[in-house]
């Protein structure tokens, strides 16, 4: 049976991993009614065109409020020709419609809504992306000197015009329009960007150079996609030397980034690059996405997939935002349409590797397993000097306890890198737990001490490792030592505070495993497990109703099915009196982490 602590760490860093990989956090989702969820899901033709008005839009709000903007923007457009005079229903069918990446159709809303009023900033900014798509750069401009520069727009409209004067062949002019950013101290960095990359475009060498130097500087080493642009432009100046180190500087941050790597290697070889922009528009969708970005930091989601989406419209291909909605929709589990947007990245690019692994991911939490390990093994084997296909499949592997294919994953990861170094602890970690729990601690053991060795004092490691000991009645006082600098390390981490007081537990230490154990309830209410053990010690320091409680309450958090006899049976007849034992031995008494 696996414990509440067990569980987490099981699945702590391939969640980390996950999240590290996707390169971003996704906020909630924004409303939510009690209407029938499996009618909002749906966003079939037929299923919208039934049903009245005010049921439409209630199903256009619940589908919205658990992400599905396909269904929600297409209910909202049967209410909208229904009552096509709604201005509250027109907005909100305008903003779905271009979440969900319609934006022809979100475009003829936007010019209805600014018919209605100038003030629609979002509406006019659409128009302007529709005139810069069709080469109209001249109107274009127009539009974006009458708009709004309030807020937000402080931002957005002095970038896409300062782009669109680029498009009619005014540099000088587009440049001045980035001053406009200089009043506000939060937009430097985009100020700075962006205005090397429009004097890389005009190429005005010396100018742009001297921009990027500045946002990298700001950066303190600069971001990776401003390190890709900085090091496309040494490379076609012919500096690719300059271009090595830079790419080398990045990689002492980030060792296994495929994006650096691979430009590193082209660097090297002095291949010819592709400039990162093309033509003006080029520029008003890296604005856009640069946009998305930010407001994603902020949690900001629903403005992020709007812009992310602006971008797209205007460069299709655009790798970067295709990957940056992906995740979004990922984040509203809609993993079937993220895997849609990831085959639009070309395949052979690194950015195509990193859209295949989290294609794998997906396809996992479609509980298509087969599918995911065939698309695993084939990238296994596409690139023999990479382990993160290993790595993702024993993280998958892990997940659904199959540990003995879990720790052969993560064996022929370390194989292949030879030489570990700090990084890797988690790939030790990871290949230790997969061992442990396939009771194979004579493998687990040398894991953890290494990973300890390259990473010391690792909460995670000292935890699992110190507890494992208790566990196991060995090195007690090294252990527990072990187990108290990871409370220490982490010490709103509830399940590793549950760890320490079920030691203390272990060690017949009741007094001090109640402590921890009711600092781990109230760090982790909701757990089962931790609730299940603070029972237990409560028990044994004679608070029998209190522990009879925390049973009760263990009970009915839905614990795994195998541990509900155990805690059933303490309800009824308490924990035995302790037996005599030696220190190898444990108290009776609920299941360990």
């Amino acid at each position: 049976m696996k414990t509440s602590l067990q569980m987490a760490l099981c699945l702590n860093l391939s969640r980390q991993r996950k999240l590290a990989l996707k390169a971003m956090a996704v906020a909630a989702t924004m409303w939510l009614l009690p209407v029938n969820s499996s009618i909002a899901a749906t966003g079939n033709e037929s299923t919208v065109e039934d049903g009245s008005v005010f049921g439409q839009y209630l199903a256009g709000r619940f589908a919205r409020s658990i992400g599905d903007t396909t269904s929600a923007s297409r209910y909202y457009s049967q209410v909208l020709k229904r009552d096509p005079d709604n201005s509250d229903i027109l907005t909100r069918a305008f903003l779905l419609m271009l979440a969900d990446g319609r934006i022809e159709d979100a475009t003829i809303l936007a010019h209805k809504i600014a018919e209605v009023s100038q003030r629609s900033s979002l509406a006019s900014q659409v128009i302007a992306v529709e005139r810069i798509a069709g080469g109209d750069y001249v109107g274009a401009v127009d539009l974006l000197r009458k708009a709004s520069r309030s807020r937000m727009n402080a931002l957005i409209v002095p970038l896409v015009e300062a782009w669109a004067q680029v498009g009619v062949g005014e540099g000088d002019e587009s440049l001045r329009t980035l001053d406009f950013l200089k009043k506000k101290k939060g937009y430097t960095l985009f100020r700075t960007y962006h205005t090397a990359l429009i004097n890389d475009f005009l190429d005005r060498a010396e100018q742009a150079e001297s921009a990027y130097l500045e946002t990298i500087k700001a950066q303190e080493g600069g971001s990776l996609r401003v390190v890709e642009a900085y090091g496309i432009f040494l490379e076609r100046k012919g500096r690719h030397e300059d271009a090595v180190n830079l790419y080398r500087g990045f990689l002492e941050r980030e060792p296994d980034n495929i994006l650096i790597l691979t430009a590193l290697a082209r660097a090297g070889s002095k291949e010819p690059v592709t400039p990162l922009l093309a033509e003006a528009k080029d520029g008003v969708a890296e604005a856009f996405y640069g946009i998305a970005g930010g407001l994603l930091q902020e949690n900001a989601r629903d403005s992020a997939l709007i812009y992310a989406r602006l971008a797209l419209a205007l460069k299709p291909d655009m790798p970067v935002a295709l990957t940056l909605v992906g995740g979004i929709m990922e984040g509203d589990e809609r993993f079937e349409s993220a895997n849609e947007l990831y085959t639009r990245i070309e395949k052979g690019s690194p950015y195509g590797w990193n859209a295949q692994l989290r294609m794998a991911s997906n396809l996992d939490e479609m509980d298509q397993l087969p599918a995911a390990v065939k698309l695993l093994r084939r990238l296994e084997k596409e690139r023999p000097d990479r382990i993160d296909p290993l790595v993702e499949l024993g993280d998958i592997f892990r997940s659904r306890e199959k540990y003995k294919a879990s720790a052969d994953a993560y064996d022929r990861a370390i194989r292949r890198l030879g030489d570990l170094h700090e990084q890797h602890w988690t790939l030790l970690y990871s290949r230790a737990i997969a061992y442990e729990r396939s009771n194979e601690w004579s493998k687990a053991e040398p894991d953890f001490l290494q990973a300890l060795y390259l990473k010391p004092e690792q909460p995670l490691v000292l935890n699992y490792l110190g507890y494992s000991w208790i566990d196991r009645g060995e090195h007690l006082e090294r252990a527990r030592k072990m187990v108290e600098k990871a409370v220490e390390l982490r010490p709103t981490d509830g399940y590793i505070v549950d760890s320490l007081g079920w030691a203390l537990y272990c060690l017949g230490e009741y007094d001090g495993a109640v402590k921890q154990l009711e600092r781990a309830v109230s760090l982790r209410p909701e757990d089962p497990i931790i609730n299940d053990h603070l029972g237990d010690a409560l028990w044994r320091v004679g608070r029998e109703l209190e522990a009879s409680f925390q049973w009760r309450r263990a009970l009915a958090l839905e614990p795994e099915p195998d541990t509900v006899p155990k805690i059933k049976e303490k309800i009824l007849k308490g924990l035995a009196p302790i037996v005599k034992r030696s220190t190898s031995e444990l108290p009776e008494g609920g299941d360990g982490n």
